[in-house]
């Protein structure tokens, strides 16, 4: 894995339209931000098709990102599914259930 590619997490609640519309506490994340164009993923030089954000744990006091390609989310879907951790779309969309929305590996 790239470790320098891994960075401080920028999520803040991004001001959407369709935040608004949901009812309050829907979502247990906020919005994040997009992956931007041109981002490469943390496993590979695939293009991140998510971003994973691990919350802060002992010593690590803020979050840290993780861009991951279809192929290295699938895979890693048991282990990303331990409290703390949050996976969005390229668009900074929650995704609840990413075996769902990517597939199974074959």
């Amino acid at each position: 894995m790239n470790l320098p590619a891994m960075h401080r997490s920028g999520s803040a609640a991004v001001s959407r339209p369709e935040a608004a519309n949901r009812a309050a506490g829907a979502d247990p994340r906020p919005p994040h931000r997009a992956i931007e164009p041109g981002s490469r993923s943390c496993c590979c030089p695939s293009e991140p098709v998510a971003q994973v954000v691990l919350a802060p744990v002992g010593s690590r006091a803020h979050e840290i990102d993780l861009l991951l390609c279809a192929h290295h989310l699938r895979r890693s879907v048991p282990t990303l599914k331990s409290p703390g951790v949050a996976i969005y779309d390229r668009h900074g969309r929650l995704i609840e259930a990413p075996a769902r929305v990517f597939g199974r590996d074959r």
